[in-house]
């Protein structure tokens, strides 16, 4: 009987540090879920930045500025793949993983409260021996 308590509670203690771990990792993760958001407006608030100054006869033409109005374009490309999916599919990754882990939570609380009700139990059989 003494055994089982034991091994119990040494159970507990280990789904008690796993369960801290996993607030401790939620808690960073929501933080970077934050901070990337503002990130992404305020890159999405600086596309403008790409296309100016505009180019035109009267400030710079020829071959160079074709070449230049060419790697802007890429550019413009390039952060609309950015700021559009690669973003938005790793804000909706970490959003997942944000929602598995609250469950992991969930679940792993109700498992400790339940250990800590059956060595609670146990120890109040032995008393009673």
């Amino acid at each position: 009987m003494i055994g089982s308590i034991l091994g119990e509670t040494l159970a507990l203690d280990i789904m008690k540090v796993d369960l801290s771990m996993k607030k401790e990792f939620l808690t960073e993760l929501k933080a970077c879920r934050k901070e990337l958001e503002k990130d992404k407006t305020e890159f999405s608030d600086s596309k403008k930045t790409i296309t100016e100054p505009q180019l035109s006869s009267h400030s710079w033409q020829g071959s160079l500025a074709d070449s230049f109005d060419r790697i802007r374009g890429l550019m413009k490309t390039a952060y609309n793949d950015i700021s559009g999916k690669q973003l938005s599919d790793l804000l909706s990754k970490i959003d997942e993983r944000i929602k598995s882990l609250e469950e992991d939570i969930h679940s792993l609380s109700q498992e400790v409260r339940s250990l800590e009700k059956k060595i609670e139990n146990a120890k109040r059989e032995a008393r009673s021996k």
